[in-house]
């Protein structure tokens, strides 16, 4: 075998092991990261689900995660299950992690402090998407500015987060996107009550109907709906 040859070989059996990339986390997957803490996350954050008890566990997550399968805000009010170095607890996904690397997290405070010590900063984590511990029905929050030409809704209280909605225009589905902001968006719905469907990230559809949107509103209101994933 000459010199070239072997060079060849060598670099074949190198290369797999040097590009081998990190595998993308799935439903079910333990996420193994980091963790900061933050003592931000309770009002203003990026996936505008206030208002939040200010004793709640929560977390920002990095954008890697959040935006599942590439649908914006797919993990926004999800619950996590987080071990660290002394201990688990579970948190609500509350804002986004920025700079936050693959798995990473930013806990509240009062998170942080029981998996981990503060002096740290940071430390090892892993994580893994729960079921919401909630009751009742699906809510439904309207965001200020809707009205029957362009509306915003977002959903609360489910078990799993929602990642697609569609609605009744015309006799017709329509999919209606979701953004960063975690919102669905509805265009054109008028005057009437609004047929829904809507997924979970795990797959499970249902169907509601949403009152008729109000003429315009200033700030945002809720809906209780009928069904719960």
């Amino acid at each position: 075998m000459n010199k070239i040859t072997s060079l060849l070989i060598s670099a074949l059996l190198v290369t797999p092991l040097v590009n081998t990339a990190h595998a993308k986390w799935e439903l079910g997957d333990i996420c193994y990261g980091y963790a900061t803490a933050t003592g931000s996350g309770y009002s203003g954050g990026a996936l505008l689900l206030d208002p939040i008890p200010q004793d709640m566990e929560i977390t920002a997550l990095n954008r890697n995660q959040l935006d599942y399968r590439g649908v914006k805000a797919a993990l926004a009010g999800a619950y996590l299950q987080v071990s660290g170095p002394n201990g688990s607890t579970v948190v609500y996904v509350t804002d986004l992690y920025p700079e936050g690397g693959d798995c990473a997290l930013d806990l509240s405070f009062n998170a942080f402090e029981k998996i981990g010590d503060l002096k740290d900063g940071k430390i090892d984590i892993n994580w893994v998407l729960i079921e919401a511990p909630v009751n009742g029905n699906v809510v439904y929050r309207i965001k200020e500015g809707s009205n029957p030409y362009w509306a915003a809704v977002q959903f609360r209280n489910v078990k799993y987060p929602v990642i697609e909605m569609k609605y009744m225009r015309d006799n017709q589905w329509i999919s209606a996107p979701k953004t960063d902001y975690n919102h669905f968006i509805l265009e054109h719905v008028g005057n009437n009550n609004i047929a829904i469907e809507f997924t979970d990230i795990k797959g499970n559809t249902l169907r509601d109907t949403l009152p008729p949107m109000l003429q315009s509103t200033s700030s945002a209101y809720l809906i209780t709906g009928n069904v719960q994933l």
